[in-house]
């Protein structure tokens, strides 16, 4: 299978897991030039209301052209305050909400070294653990190059992959937002809205992704 390259998310869709999941050869960008408003620092979760999109508050003085690695997490605005009670809001009453939110919580808000790409990655890790598998991640020693997919909006494109890595489109599951029919399935959210509606058995979801 070719090599595919991602770059650093924060709580990426569940389509990005399910490339983690599906592919031998994952390289994560590590030498990239930060890009504001993309996956990197913004996650899109599935509420009662429609979808709600999460952005990261980095320090004023992360410019462009700023390596990915060196941009540092912004101590002001209490985004994560709002990030924490966005997941318990809306997430509260899933079912595997309280299983998890504890050592997510740590991981978030002390697991990481103050850095965008370190608290990205440290979730990335935890999360996988979590829901029951070990990707096989290397970082990039060189710019890649521009990666295909990362749509012009700064969104997912997991479709750029396919000639590489085949079907990667996830199928419906339960999801809390759209129980007793108050929302259509939101697909394509954020790994958090698979990991606290199905637990363990979000890696079915992934496994199913095989065909």
């Amino acid at each position: 299978m070719s090599q595919i390259v991602l770059p650093t998310a924060y709580l990426a869709p569940v389509s990005y897991y399910a490339v983690l999941y599906l592919a031998d050869d994952v390289v994560i960008e590590a030498h990239e030039h930060y890009t504001k408003q993309t996956l990197r620092t913004r996650c899109t979760i599935a509420t009662d209301q429609g979808p709600q999109t999460l952005s990261v508050n980095v320090e004023k003085g992360n410019k462009l052209k700023m390596p990915i690695d060196e941009v540092r997490l912004s101590s002001h605005g209490d985004w994560q305050r709002q990030h924490l009670y966005s997941w318990a809001t809306y997430y509260g009453n899933s079912p595997f909400y309280e299983y998890y939110i504890d050592d997510l919580r740590e991981v978030f808000l002390h697991g990481h070294d103050g850095t965008l790409f370190g608290m990205n990655e440290a979730l990335r890790r935890h999360i996988c653990r979590e829901i029951g598998f070990e990707p096989k991640v290397r970082y990039s020693e060189q710019w890649m190059g521009p990666l295909a997919c990362v749509a012009p909006n700064g969104s997912f494109r997991p479709e750029a992959l396919r000639p590489a890595l085949g079907r990667v489109e996830v199928p419906p599951y339960y999801q809390v937002a759209g129980a007793e029919g108050r929302q259509p399935f939101l697909p394509d959210v954020s790994i958090l809205d698979l990991l606290f509606n199905m637990g363990p058995e979000g890696v079915l979801v992934l496994e199913g992704l095989r065909g």
